[in-house]
């Protein structure tokens, strides 16, 4: 195996420690139609509502969500434990979902941590944006619309992603995730993971630089596992101070509902922050048929869904 390889490697302990048995997921549940495809070599699935792919007339530009797995997950097993696709019926979304292969990371992690910029020309972000280039030329998204949400390895991913593209996405969610450019290489993830070095305020800083002119306030769903023994518990802390600087945002306050939500001069919310007693590392709300899913929390596929696309 090659240094590079080696190394990438060394974060998938870290990523998805809590791998205990990587189950076959079951079929994704919903009314979707199921399509496979591939840009610049990077291979994605995307769930379609049915209602869309039958239709002969115009449609109403659908929101899209662009889906970022965790380490050792596939696609189809990221879709099952966070129920996207029944998501996708009901709520008539179009939902993709990259694939990060053992080519390009041994545990199939996203290579959030890479010394290289994460800039969008370039990479698996280039690959990412490519893929949602693709989905936007055969059907009708809604472009302000268009969100990006990830667990562990795929929350880095999304939080990079955010930053680098945010005229392409509107909001980010994030389980199981840190503050963008904490850890930089094998060794600088695992320290960011283990909670070390935490700066909400210079990932801001750094977030808005890789902007450049396209920057504006996103809004972010962010969650956590208060038991997590991969991502440390501080990281939502130090996440949500990030996303709370590039919006502009106030001192949050404690909501019934558990989250703790920050909003802007105007009122409105922009950041939520959860953190779920009781969770590891995993889903909250998830499907346990999925990997890493923690059932009896509250849903995080239905909280995000509906903060990050103006519901709340």
């Amino acid at each position: 195996m090659s240094r590079r390889r080696r190394a990438l490697g060394a974060v998938a302990p870290a990523c998805l420690a809590l791998a205990l048995a990587v189950r076959v997921a079951a079929p994704a549940a919903g009314d979707v139609v199921i399509k496979q495809g591939s840009v610049e070599g990077r291979a994605y699935r995307l769930y379609v509502p049915v209602a869309l792919v039958q239709s002969d007339g115009d449609q109403p530009a659908r929101p899209l969500v662009i889906a970022l797995h965790g380490c050792w997950q596939t696609p189809e097993d990221f879709v099952t434990t966070t129920r996207l696709a029944e998501a996708a019926d009901r709520r008539g979304l179009l939902v993709v979902v990259p694939a990060q292969g053992r080519r390009d990371n041994p545990s199939r992690c996203w290579n959030w941590f890479v010394h290289e910029e994460p800039a969008r020309g370039r990479g698996e972000i280039r690959q990412i944006l490519a893929i949602v280039a693709d989905v936007q030329r055969h059907y009708p998204v809604a472009r302000e619309r268009t969100i990006v949400i990830g667990f562990s390895a795929g929350g880095y991913m999304a939080v990079n992603l955010a930053c680098a593209a945010p005229d392409v996405v509107s909001g980010v969610g994030v389980a199981s995730g840190g503050p963008y450019r904490c850890g930089l290489g094998a060794l600088g993830a695992l320290n960011c993971m283990r909670g070390q070095g935490l700066d909400g305020e210079a990932a801001a800083a750094a977030c808005r630089v890789t902007m450049g002119r396209q920057a504006r306030p996103l809004r972010a769903s962010l969650w956590q596992g208060a038991d997590d023994p991969v991502v440390n518990a501080s990281s939502l802390k130090a996440l949500a101070a990030m996303f709370v600087r590039v919006d502009g945002a106030g001192a949050g306050t404690a909501e019934a509902s558990g989250a703790v939500v920050h909003r802007d001069a105007a009122g409105r919310p922009m950041v939520q922050a959860w953190l779920i007693e009781g969770m590891g590392h995993a889903w909250s709300g998830g499907d346990a048929r999925g990997t890493h899913a923690y059932p009896s929390g509250p849903s995080t596929t239905d909280a995000m869904l509906d903060f990050l696309l103006g519901r709340e």
